[in-house]
């Protein structure tokens, strides 16, 4: 019996990264939904997740970043 680790990264449906950027004083949004799924393998586990924001020209020392399914800033 093969057992099956939970990614608690990408245990939600719809994913999103939110990136606080220090260096450009922004917070953005990225969906990721699409590219965390089971058929093309794409497990937005953390080392992931920072590839992807070095690719979308993101300086990881630079930034605070989070996975979750929320796709809206909550105002308190």
């Amino acid at each position: 019996m093969t057992k099956k680790y939970v990614n608690y990264v990408a245990r939600d449906n719809g994913l999103y990264i939110w990136v606080l950027d220090f260096e450009i004083g922004e917070v953005l949004r990225y969906n990721v939904s699409s590219l965390g799924n089971e058929e093309n393998g794409w497990a937005p586990d953390s080392e992931t997740c920072e590839a992807f924001l070095i690719g979308a020209g993101h300086n990881p020392s630079n930034i605070e970043w989070m996975v979750n399914s929320n796709d809206k800033i909550i105002k308190r």
